[in-house]
């Protein structure tokens, strides 16, 4: 009964569906056919001319790991993809790309795509000096002969329901010119964009559509960019989205500000947030609120620091590139930090800082225009500057070290406490801007700024005031020093300067009033002048003991001459230019000692106490101070990771050693990890930082076997014990903050040696100042030094 079932069933298939004369026989021929192909032939064909094409091309290397296709649910996945350039370099590349190709392609006349997935894409762009880039070299390689002119076919009907690219990765190096004059090598710059995410729905090309993007993505140095909004492709791009940069590291900039200003920027991040528009009428618009956190730029050339601040911030920043326009509301800034120096021939430190113009102009050619009208119109346009307004800048709590040497005089200063407004900025308007600004100098002294400025064209028209009211000019003895062999031993100082400046001619009045100067002990200088300042200052000195000069200033700011009276050029004679140098040398010379005992203090790894010999040395120090009442002490503190961190360690596992067998009740002044009663707690911290490590076979280890004359196993329980101990200590941790705390603990230790009101001579707690630890790279021996520095108020 079964094989009669079974031999009419086998009649049927071949009556029915085996039988060639039958549609249904192809039809099924067909759907095997297509089955195979879809799933075997397909595949292969997509990965052999795709590798071939580009092959052949474009002479390159394209792999694939594996192509697979699904002919019923139209999907295609693309795994393991990767371009190299002609050195191979790696160009473009992906980890996967899924196509979900929709039936209703059909239907709608149109390629429909239920999701386009792209994970972990990777383009590695460079450009090089010349100004071409890899893949602009690669698009050049497939372009082949230019084809005749014909009409341009309209783009074909695309819908994606779903868009997404997860985890791309953008590298570019760029190639810059080098500003150094004897440099034939390019600076290299790179950047790295990562974790780029795109988040697109019901994608389509047709006129006047947009659809919904969301793009995040992050620089490797720092800093974050989204935007979320509306973009329109055709008839032209257009985009309305919400859009925003946080905490964007400047310095990833600094390569290129180089090409023009030799600046370092040190550190400062940018964050914006608002509405960007851009369309055919309008290239790019955006308004909404910003800011630069923690900016610091310094000095390329000497690293010195020019200008920073905590937060500058402003509630609406507008920026539009059709119109050229930049308008702002007022800028508010904290904490503003600079360091202005006026030198002897009127130059300043901010004027020396630009790179030369033509080294600019060739860093910034990437290559020939195309010499058409249309080329000629966007130079021009581009020639046209930006027009600048800015409501306001509010200052406060600002600082600014000041120096002008071009004084018979040199002074010198540090602002603090600096609050006030400069009005309206604007390059479009001849009305300069108005500045009030005041601080305060030192601890008593006031500093007062009143003038006119037009930013854009400051030696147009400048007028400026700066008025310093009493100035405690013993503070500014360093600049004294190799004048005169002197210091000053009292007095105040008042000082207006004030400048005016029209179309390039510089006419000035420095008014300088002294008030009871004293000047003060002798100190060897092989540069002193032998100058008669007692008479000098009998001679210029009132009743009241003031000493009141003017000294006009005058010339083109292009070349300034200065004129001095003749008095003042005997009486002062060359400005002071330097500072205090060794000052251990001099010192040391004072108290017999050695320049290098007297500003070094030694340490052991990892602790702070003072031993002997270095105790010896304070004392020669706090000897030297007392003779030298105006000089200030700065410790900071020294560590090497290298060289304090295994003493930590070590001290750290035994804190934990003595914490368990406190826990057992156990208490143990001065515990060893060694010591055989402890050896089953240090096994159990050992197996906690170990996991992996079993204890059975560790002791195994450390067992010799039997010998042949059948004496018994011998277990080096000792060394044992020492393992475990070094590997307990090996693992424990030792942060930048704790070397931290051990480096400002030596400092104290040496401040507290100093001012210790037992000795027979100390010194004031305010004249030793702590400064933050200094990590030191390299230590040799087997102590690590704490550098004393020495200074004056």
């Amino acid at each position: 009964m079964h094989s009669g079932s079974v031999q009419r069933f086998g009649s049927y298939l071949q009556a029915k569906w085996a039988s060639p004369r039958r549609i249904r026989f192809w039809l099924l021929v067909l759907v095997i056919l297509y089955t195979l192909f879809g799933f075997f032939g397909l595949p292969w064909m997509v990965q052999y001319f795709a590798e071939t094409t580009v092959r052949e091309d474009f002479g390159r290397e394209l792999r694939i790991a594996s192509v697979q296709t699904n002919p019923y649910t139209l999907t295609l996945r693309i795994d393991g993809l990767e371009l190299n350039d002609t050195d191979e370099r790696q160009l473009l590349g992906w980890n996967r790309l899924f196509v979900d190709l929709s039936w209703s392609s059909i239907t709608n006349k149109a390629w429909t795509f239920e999701t386009i997935r792209l994970d972990q894409p990777i383009v590695q762009e460079e450009r090089f000096v010349s100004g071409e880039t890899r893949l602009s070299r690669l698009a050049a390689a497939g372009a082949g002969e230019p084809p005749a002119t014909e009409e341009a076919e309209p783009l074909p009907a695309v819908q994606i329901k779903e868009l997404r690219v997860n985890g791309g990765v953008v590298r570019f190096a760029d190639n810059l010119k080098s500003t150094l004059k004897d440099s034939a090598e390019p600076t290299q710059v790179s950047l790295a964009l990562q974790d780029i995410g795109v988040s697109v729905d019901d994608f389509n090309l047709e006129d006047g559509t947009r659809f919904p993007v969301v793009l995040q993505a992050q620089l490797a140095e720092g800093g974050k960019f989204t935007v979320d909004g509306q973009l329109q492709l055709l008839p032209a791009p257009a985009v309305e989205a919400n859009a925003g940069i946080s905490e964007l590291a400047l310095a990833q900039a600094e390569p290129y500000l180089r090409q023009f200003i030799n600046v370092r920027l040190a550190s400062g991040t940018l964050s914006l947030e608002g509405e960007i528009q851009s369309d055919a009428e309008q290239p790019l618009a955006f308004i909404g609120a910003g800011g630069v956190e923690a900016l610091s730029i310094k000095n390329g050339a000497n690293d010195e620091a020019l200008i920073g601040w905590h937060s500058l911030q402003t509630q609406e920043f507008k920026l539009n590139l059709g119109a050229r326009q930049i308008e702002t509301d007022p800028l508010i800034v904290q904490g503003l930090s600079g360091r202005v120096v006026i030198y002897e021939d009127q130059t300043t430190n901010f004027g020396q800082l630009l790179v030369g113009s033509a080294g600019a102009a060739d860093s910034n050619d990437s290559g020939p225009d195309d010499g058409g009208s249309n080329g000629a119109t966007n130079s021009a346009k581009s020639d046209t500057p930006f027009a600048i307004a800015i409501e306001s800048i509010k200052l406060n709590d600002g600082g600014l070290q000041f120096a002008d040497n071009s004084l018979p005089l040199p002074f010198s200063t540090r602002i603090h406490s600096l609050n006030g407004e400069i009005s309206t900025l604007s390059s479009t308007s001849a009305e300069p801007a108005r500045v009030q600004l005041e601080g305060e100098v030192a601890e008593y002294g006031l500093v007062s700024i009143d003038g006119a400025v037009h930013a854009w064209h400051p030696t147009r028209q400048t007028n400026v005031q700066l008025s310093f009211r009493n100035l405690q000019i013993p503070e500014y003895s360093p600049y004294t020093v190799n004048f005169a062999g002197r210091k000053i031993a009292g007095g105040t100082m008042d000082l207006d300067l004030d400048y005016s400046i029209d179309e390039n001619q510089l006419d000035g009045s420095n008014n300088v009033v002294l008030h009871d100067l004293k000047l003060g002990e002798k100190m060897a200088s092989s540069d002193a002048m032998d100058l008669p300042l007692n008479l000098a200052i009998a001679l210029l000195q009132d009743s009241n003991g003031v000493i009141d000069l003017t000294l006009p200033v005058s010339g083109n700011v292009g070349n300034p001459q200065f004129d001095f009276s003749k008095i003042i050029k005997q009486a002062i004679g060359n400005a002071i230019t330097s500072v205090v140098t060794a000052p251990f040398s001099f010192l040391a010379s004072l108290v017999g000692g050695n320049a290098e005992d007297l500003g070094q203090v030694e340490f052991l790894a990892g602790r702070s106490d003072l031993l002997p010999p270095q105790r010896q040395r304070i004392v020669k120090l706090r000897e030297a101070l007392n003779q030298r009442p105006q000089l200030i002490l700065e410790l900071a503190g020294p560590y090497n990771k290298r060289f304090d961190s295994p003493p930590l360690q070590r001290e750290k596992a035994i804190e934990a050693l003595q914490q368990r067998l406190a826990e057992e009740g156990r208490d143990v002044a001065d515990p060893s990890l060694t010591a055989e009663s402890n050896q089953a707690i240090v096994e159990t911290m050992f197996s906690s930082l170990y996991p992996k490590t079993r204890l059975d076979v560790l002791k195994d280890y450390f067992t010799e076997e039997a010998d042949e004359a059948g004496g018994d196993a011998n277990f080096d329980a000792l060394a044992y014990r020492t393992y475990l101990a070094e590997q307990v200590i090996a693992a424990q941790t030792v942060t930048d903050a704790e070397l931290k705390v051990l480096a400002n603990a030596r400092a104290t230790a040496v401040r507290q040696a100093l001012v210790n009101p037992d000795a027979d001579a100390t010194v004031a707690a305010d004249r030793i100042r702590i400064l933050s630890p200094k990590q030191v790279d390299d230590v040799e021996g087997e102590r690590i030094d704490l550098e004393v520095g020495v200074s004056a108020d």
